[in-house]
């Protein structure tokens, strides 16, 4: 049950993982609401997005794997899976002037880069495009809000899926605490997740702390998709920032 790093031939793997997971986080429907209709598109579009998370080039992401037998006594498979936008190495490896890989023009990937667009991102039939670019706007102000200000040595969890006859067995606390141990030992501020009610309940148990709601909602409709903001702060950062609440401002560490 021990992560691994995912690597580019993992990617019809992870691509079953997310399809046959996400379907049971309300935001899948939101965005993808055609998918039964056009299975074909949907998972060509979504291994689409997975070959650019798992693409060394775009070392700003890391993707992590969980394998287990899906079958008793077959041999292992990715079950679970998470990733990361880890771009504080870069950003200490190259300096203040680094320029990250853009989070939005990575997660529209599938609607507009222009190697996509010559596939047919643009009139994938799956998706419903106001709610799939709302979704990801939306999640990048969030981002600005309440996680942009501490700076830039943190990581956020973009996606952790386990394939549901496989939940509930620690396969998705394994990787958070991979990630949670990377915190501790790169001396991190914080890892950050905006959550969906499927996995609020997970970061709670794994304790995370809730640090704000945001609501993404094309103007004029009634459906939603409500997101809660959580973070994951080191215990000794924790306790520093306790300490400079009750002291008037003076951070003791």
């Amino acid at each position: 049950m021990k992560p691994r790093l995912g690597v580019p031939v993992d990617v019809e793997a992870v691509t079953n993982v997310i399809i046959n997971t996400m379907p049971l986080d309300p935001q899948w429907d939101y965005r993808f609401p055609q998918r039964h209709q056009y299975p074909e598109d949907h998972y060509k579009y979504t291994r689409m997005l997975f070959e650019y998370f798992l693409n060394p080039l775009y070392d700003d992401w890391l993707v992590m794997v969980v394998e287990d037998s899906l079958h008793s006594g077959g041999p292992a498979e990715v079950v679970s899976f998470g990733v990361w936008d880890v771009s504080y190495l870069n950003k200490r490896r190259y300096g203040p002037g680094y320029r990250p890989q853009d989070r939005k023009s990575l997660l529209i990937a599938v609607m507009t880069e222009p190697s996509v667009e010559e596939r047919g991102g643009k009139t994938r039939r799956d998706a419903n495009h106001e709610h799939f670019n709302d979704f990801w706007k939306g999640q990048i102000r969030a981002y600005k809000k309440f996680f942009a200000p501490i700076g830039p040595e943190q990581i956020h969890l973009q996606i952790l899926a386990t394939l549901p006859e496989f939940q509930r067995r620690g396969h998705g606390s394994s990787l958070c605490t991979w990630a949670m141990e990377l915190v501790r030992r790169d001396s991190l501020r914080d890892m950050s997740v905006m959550a969906s009610p499927m996995g609020h309940e997970l970061y709670m148990w794994l304790g995370f702390d809730s640090v704000g709601t945001f609501y993404i909602q094309v103007p004029g409709e009634e459906e939603m998709v409500v997101l809660q903001a959580m973070m994951y702060m080191p215990p000794k950062l924790r306790r520093a920032i306790a300490v400079r609440d009750a002291d008037s401002g003076c951070l003791m560490v």
